[in-house]
Formats: C-alpha cells, structure tokens, sequence
C-alpha cells in the first residue's frame, strides 16, 4: 500500500495480514486453503478491511502436502 487513511478514524498507521480459509467439502476435508485474504487493520482504532487474494496452484499443492 503506498498510502493509507483509515475510513473511520482518519489514521494513517496500520497493519497488515494473512488470513487462509478453506472453501468447500472437499478443500475443508483435504485441509487445503483455497480462500486467501490479505487484512488491513488500523493500529489506532482496530478498524480492519479484509481484500481477497489469489491462491496459486503451487499454494494450494504445499497446502496439501504440509497436512
């Protein structure tokens, strides 16, 4: 991000993190990630906004192989 202005309280320090989430059945059965979002959290209120990411292939295969 090259600038942030947080949309409730007007800060412009934040966070920034990864959060995996499993999709379906048979990702959920498999352990397999198949949502990623990246979440965006304001350090001065919390304020947090989660942006969908794409998981690759190579992601979604070492989700597999790491369970």
């Amino acid at each position: 991000m090259t600038a942030y202005t947080c949309p409730k309280c007007s800060g412009t320090e934040y966070t920034r993190n990864e959060m995996r989430a499993e999709g379906g059945f048979w990702s959920a059965a498999f352990d397999v990630a198949t949502n990623r979002f990246t979440a965006v959290s304001c350090s001065g209120c919390g304020y947090t906004e989660l942006y969908r990411t794409d998981v690759g292939a190579g992601a979604k295969l070492f989700d597999f192989l790491a369970t």
